[in-house]
């Protein structure tokens, strides 16, 4: 080795021979078992089961046929009788109403509290202790926030029916039963609202303290008013901020089962039941595995087709706004 001026200049020996031998910082091998164990666990978790419930959705697969490998092929079947099925057709109305007042109130309350949060409390210590207390419910696992609110709205015995009597809203003999046919679904909404506003919340409040504050101050030496400032700047600057939350709570929306399990077990009367806790039902309690197979596709190809359409909406009203 030579330096600038043409001398040599001398070097440690272990340096040589690291440089001789292998690479200096790790061997060949590392990134080759970096990226290939990730890829590895994706195909065994991920890619194989997909492969393996589209293979069964065209074949008749329950558990006895399924421990003699011995199902028989009987092409759409399963996907017909799904889509025939009332209590299918039912579930998906099930799912449209959670969408309408469980995943999209989760979004605007998440912003409204967000917005609330940033621009009327300014010390930064009240907002990190608020932000904590509004996150606390999203880390506890869904099952246990079942059984809470299970408890919380028992007819008799619940908290939720003693503070409506205590504050005259409801006579001391007088119960809402907020687990039967007509409220069970009401239940799983309150419930799942409670658990995960926050989400949209830190994601809305982390839009907001990104935007520019230059923006801000002008509209003030403008004289605009919070309400045209909410209106005009805030709102249109976070619109893909409040996409991207609702898209989160659209998917997760799709996966509705562990609360549904606990509080309702679909119930009373399939009134709370979802086309995934169906799907759940089929393949884990009833083995009937190319049913369940079939619930499974049609979930995810009209979740699929539904996220795309709402991306090209989203990417057309972005590139309207750009030329705007």
């Amino acid at each position: 080795m030579t330096t600038v001026d043409g001398s040599s200049a001398e070097t440690p020996d272990w340096f040589q021979a690291k440089g001789k031998k292998q690479h200096l910082i790790v061997g060949r091998w590392v990134p080759a078992v970096m990226v290939g164990l990730p890829v590895l666990i994706l195909i065994a978790i991920v890619i194989y089961p997909t492969i393996w419930m589209a293979y069964h959705a065209f074949q008749d697969t329950n558990m006895m046929s399924l421990f003699r490998q011995d199902w028989q092929y009987v092409g759409w079947q399963n996907f017909s009788r799904v889509l025939a099925s009332d209590r299918f057709q039912s579930s998906v109305g099930h799912l449209a109403f959670y969408l309408t007042f469980g995943a999209c109130l989760q979004v605007l309350l998440g912003a409204a509290l967000a917005l609330v949060l940033y621009e009327t409390v300014k010390s930064n210590l009240i907002r990190t202790i608020c932000l904590i207390l509004m996150v606390m419910p999203m880390m506890l696992p869904p099952s246990i926030v079942g059984v809470l609110w299970k408890f919380l709205l028992q007819a008799n015995n619940g908290a939720i029916n003693h503070l409506l009597i205590h504050i005259g809203f409801l006579d001391p003999l007088e119960r809402i039963e907020w687990l039967d046919a007509k409220l069970a679904l009401w239940s799983l909404v309150i419930a799942d609202v409670w658990q995960w506003t926050a989400l949209p919340l830190l994601i809305v409040y982390s839009g907001r303290v990104s935007l520019p504050p230059a923006v801000y101050e002008a509209a003030r030496v403008d004289g605009a008013s919070a309400w045209t400032v909410l209106r005009r700047i805030t709102l249109p600057m976070l619109k893909e901020i409040i996409a991207i939350a609702f898209i989160l709570r659209f998917m997760d929306a799709y996966k509705f089962v562990d609360k549904v399990y606990v509080m309702t077990a679909g119930g009373p009367a399939q009134s709370s039941e979802l086309p995934v806790f169906i799907a759940f039902q089929k393949g884990i309690r009833e083995f009937e595995v190319g049913e369940a197979a079939a619930y499974a596709w049609i979930i995810f190809v009209v979740a699929a087709i539904l996220i795309t359409l709402f991306l090209q909406y989203l990417k057309r009203v972005l590139k309207a706004q750009a030329f705007a």
